[in-house]
């Protein structure tokens, strides 16, 4: 782990601003052997910089220890991402591809849930350095290279295989902890006319909406547009498009070329620059309230919680997620208020909660046992968790959600 006391951006100080406490690695899922076993943690600290305008973690977990053989999230197990990324190919090939010999690369490309649709257009490969994951993508017959994304290899790809006419992450950004290397490698493997598209969880969003659970390890930073617009600025890149997006509980799409192409910048970039600035996103302050607010939030969720099982009530937890370990950790909600989360994930059935240590169990059994109350751990999958279990609400049952305040829904 690297303590990190100025900013990875601009080497300048970092602001301390919000703690969220001792942390688990959000996706570290134990066996019931390991639960005798001491578990890594880390402090879960979050820090400003005022010359980057960058939002990020003050202390890092090595990547390594993050994305490896046994990566717990497959993109491929909602149908709303399916359908997200569907329309995303369909988009770049009518209107931005334009040679059909050079290649695209997809950053973080997972099971190959847009790789596969990015592949039916132009020659695409994947960069993927999480081997299981990866290996689920090449057995659909995908082109993936299960390495880190870093100039090296960016040179690399574009001697063998040509420059790029499209570089494309899809919530991948936030989790490279050097972002001025991605730059670098952005400027080694570009086509001239080449673009680059990024879409991550929404800075704006996360704190217009108390989204609190959207920082954990693998989120290594919180993007704005003015914060991405100064990093690619300094190494000769530009944004030239910004697209709002639902995804991921409120994510945000970013265009990007050279910063000397023929592309115009279009005027929904200073929109939302302007929309950032009156929200104070280039402000100390407002991250220090925002710290507050959280602080609020849990205790909020916390009594909501007990109380109910004070009153004799069942909760199960719903959707094994990052964020959910998150929200339980700094909440101190355990075996204690929750009897089980159940999620429809095979590599996390069986296996207990990172932290907390809560059994995590099919989702059959979920179907089966009928608890009073299902806190939703996948917030920002609600509509689809609540269109599926339809059942469950018909026979009584009450989903309960933290954001953007604890509530029973």
């Amino acid at each position: 782990m690297t303590n990190m006391p100025v900013c990875r951006i601009s080497g300048q100080p970092l602001h301390a601003f919000l703690d969220l406490g001792m942390m688990p690695v959000a996706n570290a899922f134990l066996t019931k052997a390991q639960l005798a076993q001491p578990e890594f943690k880390f402090p879960l600290r979050v820090g400003f910089c005022e010359t980057s305008l960058m939002v990020q973690l003050i202390e890092m977990v090595d990547p390594a220890q993050l994305f490896h053989g046994n990566y717990a999230y497959f993109s491929s197990i909602s149908r709303v991402m399916e359908q997200h990324f569907a329309q995303l190919a369909d988009a770049v090939a009518a209107e931005l591809l334009y040679d059909k010999r050079l290649p695209v690369v997809e950053i973080g490309s997972n099971d190959g849930i847009l790789l596969a649709k990015l592949a039916a257009h132009a020659p695409a490969v994947g960069i993927e350095p999480s081997g299981n994951v990866a290996a689920a993508a090449r057995a659909r017959g995908l082109d993936v290279i299960s390495e880190f994304f870093e100039p090296g290899l960016a040179a690399r790809l574009r001697a063998e295989r040509g420059a790029a006419q499209l570089v494309v992450g899809a919530n991948v950004l936030c989790h490279i902890p050097d972002l001025n290397a991605l730059a670098r490698s952005l400027d080694v493997l570009l086509d001239a006319n080449g673009i680059f598209i990024f879409e991550d969880p929404y800075l704006l969003e996360i704190i217009t909406q108390l989204a609190y659970d959207q920082i954990y390890d693998e989120h290594y930073f919180y993007f704005s547009v003015l914060s991405l617009s100064r990093l690619f600025a300094a190494h000769g890149l530009r944004i030239f498009r910004v697209e709002a997006l639902p995804v991921h509980g409120g994510s945000m799409r970013v265009y990007g070329c050279r910063a000397g192409a023929q592309r115009a910048t279009e005027p929904c970039v200073q929109t939302q620059v302007a929309l950032e600035r009156q929200h104070g996103l280039h402000l100390l302050q407002t991250y220090v309230d925002f710290a507050e607010r959280v602080r609020q939030s849990r205790a909020a969720l916390f009594t909501m919680l007990y109380d109910l099982k004070q009153s004799g009530r069942r909760i199960a937890g719903y959707a094994a997620s990052s964020k959910g370990t998150v929200v339980l950790n700094y909440c101190g909600i355990g075996p204690q208020l929750l009897d089980y989360i159940c999620d429809n994930t095979p590599g996390k059935q069986g296996l207990y909660a990172p932290g907390t240590h809560i059994p995590v169990l099919p989702i059959e059994h979920f179907a089966a046992d009928r608890p009073d109350f299902a806190f939703v751990l996948a917030w920002n999958h609600m509509r689809e968790i609540m269109a599926k279990e339809q059942a469950f609400t018909q026979a009584g049952g009450r989903f309960i959600t933290h954001i953007p305040s604890a509530a029973i829904v």
